[in-house]
């Protein structure tokens, strides 16, 4: 018995290493689903609580009223822009769906031109390979009247059962905002004698630092990558070369995709319809926005965060595998909290991952 105890006082790094590990894996995987409302108010208050309490003493209007003002105008900048971008989009599907015919004729000329080019270029019989792929179009949009569209439209209920849980979750966001900012210093100096409360509000803060140089470093590569994208597509000669450029540097973000989703295969087209240039110059466009990815990301990553990219490539992948789509936020958010208990239980504030 003795020896069991001597062990864990041995190891109680280690134990509560792997017990923090395990509470916070139950935490985030089963846990903050139902909880999320009051985290986000949480997070809210704490970041505006300084102007929040700046405008109070100059003004004596409510911190409470002041806090939910500001959250309702967000949200309506949010819900606005929404708003347009949903009735936009919708628009363009309707469009689309009431063209068909006429795309399916257009794709099928792009189709034959490919071909063609393809036979005099490289000198391959292309009349099976257009026939396959123009097969598989028609197959497509057949399906797409008759199975897809039918099938969107008799989910509407389930729709609205998304729209409710939306609002529901906006209500309780706002209340919780409401109440926090008008108690926050009191729960701060309630709880400022409890270790744990201490060490999660430091925590806090250092988090929320890290998410914010990491999600800084992320828009500076964005603009880069979206720059270098519109300045191929302007000289491949195409259309809207900026937003072709902007919606590839957004692509680039996300994990795994990468700006090759757009770029090769526009290559690839290019080629096959006998733009070579084209196709060179949008290859050459896909190596520099990947090199500069590989160069800038270490640099502005490791700069802000101190934090290697590796390590969050790793927790990304990471965390989609146990957390589902979510865990593009939750693996390297899991990450950062561990890595800090670490760094508290075993060497302070000075390594760095």
């Amino acid at each position: 018995m003795g020896n069991f105890y001597e062990d864990v006082k041995r190891y109680r790094r280690e134990i509560l290493l792997g017990t923090m590990a395990l509470l916070l894996f139950l935490l985030i995987k089963f846990v903050i689903v139902y909880i999320m409302p009051f985290i986000l108010a949480g997070i809210f208050v704490f970041l505006i609580h300084k102007p929040i309490d700046f405008i109070y003493e100059k003004t004596r209007i409510s911190k409470a009223f002041l806090a939910g003002l500001l959250m309702l105008f967000l949200l309506l900048l949010l819900g606005t822009g929404l708003w347009y971008a949903s009735g936009y989009s919708i628009g363009k599907i309707k469009y689309f769906i009431s063209n068909l015919s006429l795309y399916k004729n257009q794709f099928s000329k792009l189709v034959h031109s490919c071909g063609d080019a393809m036979e005099h270029n490289l000198g391959i019989n292309s009349i099976t390979v257009q026939n396959l792929i123009l097969d598989r179009v028609n197959i497509f949009v057949d399906d797409l009247k008759v199975d897809i569209v039918p099938k969107v439209l008799d989910n509407t209920i389930i729709y609205g059962k998304w729209v409710l849980n939306i609002v529901m979750f906006i209500l309780v966001t706002i209340i919780a905002v409401v109440l926090l900012a008008k108690d926050y210093h009191k729960i701060l100096s309630k709880t400022a004698h409890i270790p744990i409360f201490r060490e999660m509000f430091r925590m806090l803060q250092k988090l929320v630092h890290l998410i914010g140089a990491y999600l800084r470093a992320q828009i500076e590569i964005l603009l880069v990558i979206s720059l270098l994208c519109s300045l191929g597509f302007t000289i491949s000669g195409y259309a809207y070369p900026y937003i072709w450029g902007l919606a590839t540097g957004l692509l680039d973000v996300l994990p795994f995709i990468g700006t090759g989703v757009v770029l090769l295969p526009m290559a690839i087209l290019q080629f096959l319809m006998g733009n070579e240039i084209n196709a060179l110059v949008l290859f050459i466009t896909f190596i520099v926005c990947a090199l500069s990815r590989e160069i800038l990301e270490p640099k502005l990553i490791g700069a802000k965060m101190g934090v290697l990219p590796i390590v969050i490539l790793i927790s990304v992948y990471v965390g989609i595998k146990v957390f589902g789509a979510g865990g593009v936020i939750w693996g390297p958010l899991y990450m950062l909290i561990l890595y800090e208990i670490y760094k508290r239980l075993y060497y302070g504030e000075e390594e760095k991952l």
